[in-house]
């Protein structure tokens, strides 16, 4: 949920929000859409629109958004420097075991 409460300061056109919120559900696709698909709702409903996009703009935290995409990068390589480091204790117990005999 953290991730949510920041806003994009790149794709941001009036405070950010619907920027945010794209990147937040997928950061591939293109806040455009999502944009396009929040004016025609606000056309239907525009004072709940309007006051949820108010209220959003007031809670969301001003801050680069760090993708998804970003953060599963950062997760596979941290976890491939677990395995390197579990590797390298692993042969220098094994070093260790071989020099006591």
């Amino acid at each position: 949920m953290y991730r949510l409460r920041k806003l994009i300061s790149k794709e941001k056109k009036i405070f950010g929000v619907v920027g945010g919120i794209s990147k937040y559900i997928d950061p591939d696709i293109d806040p455009v859409g999502l944009r396009i698909l929040w004016v025609i709702i606000t056309i239907f409903a525009a004072i709940p629109m309007i006051l949820l996009y108010l209220i959003l703009a007031i809670v969301l935290k001003p801050e680069d958004y760090e993708t998804k995409k970003e953060e599963k990068l950062a997760e596979e390589k941290a976890e491939e420097m677990e395995k390197k480091v579990d590797k390298v204790v692993k042969e220098t117990k094994e070093k260790e075991a071989k020099t006591e005999e």
